[in-house]
């Protein structure tokens, strides 16, 4: 109006104002608040206190159980294939032990029962006849002409004026028995304990064969049976190969 004095409102100004006021204010409040505060977690999740860190004990002694039985029956497996393995290797020795007295008896010179019974009775000083392939008659002449043979298995070899050291390392349980020789040793190779030891028995038998030509003939034919025998594990195993000999005349 003419004349008066009046004040003229910017309506823009006003709502300027207003906004810078309503920012002055959030940004005091945001300062006051702590920051426990400021960065409090959303009240609808679970407060941490509340959620579970650890197993229980039901989860844990399942756990355990399950553990527990895949455990033994790897023990068991691995104790089985172990057992097999040894089993293996043990028989393979004793086959291996008859295997080589079989080739000895078919190998050792002389062999003439003629020739030993020149006499009419064995004679056991001209070495005609293997010990390998005596028969117990023939062995307990040989024990009675002054040979002794140990009855267990012997620790050394004898002195070589001994009249046991050509029959070296055979032994023999009594009279009418065959003879004997320690086969092999099966040792632990941690403890040095010996688990196994493998016994080898010699059997002689006269198949008393003959053949007609111009007259009966005796073909001094024998029979070998080589038979080793070892205890493992409280059982008894037995590997027997035999073979037929005839006399060299």
């Amino acid at each position: 109006m003419p004349g008066g004095n009046s004040l003229a409102t910017d309506p823009g100004a006003v709502e300027s104002e207003t906004l810078r006021g309503s920012a002055c204010l959030l940004l005091i409040e945001t300062i006051m608040l702590s920051l426990s505060r400021q960065f409090r977690p959303n009240r609808f999740l679970p407060h941490p206190a509340q959620t579970r860190v650890g197993f229980t004990l039901i989860e844990i002694v399942i756990s355990l159980a399950v553990l527990g039985t895949m455990a033994a029956g790897v023990y068991l497996g691995f104790n089985s294939i172990n057992t097999y393995a040894v089993t293996s290797r043990l028989y393979s020795e004793a086959q291996t032990a008859a295997q080589n007295q079989i080739d000895l008896v078919l190998s050792k010179e002389p062999f003439d029962i003629s020739a030993a019974y020149i006499s009419g009775l064995f004679d056991p000083a001209l070495k005609k006849i293997p010990i390998e392939v005596m028969t117990t008659d023939e062995i307990d002449a040989l024990a009675f002409s002054g040979v002794v043979f140990p009855t267990t298995p012997p620790t050394a070899p004898p002195a070589t004026t001994s009249s046991y050291y050509p029959y070296y390392p055979y032994f023999r349980t009594g009279v009418g028995q065959p003879v004997s020789k320690e086969a092999f040793i099966y040792q632990d190779p941690v403890s040095g304990k010996i688990i196994v030891r493998g016994t080898l028995v010699t059997t002689v038998a006269d198949t008393f064969s003959s053949m007609t030509f111009v007259g009966a003939t005796n073909l001094n034919l024998r029979r070998v049976t080589a038979t080793v025998n070892y205890t493992f594990r409280n059982k008894n195993y037995v590997v027997a190969m035999d073979t037929l000999r005839t006399a060299d005349q």
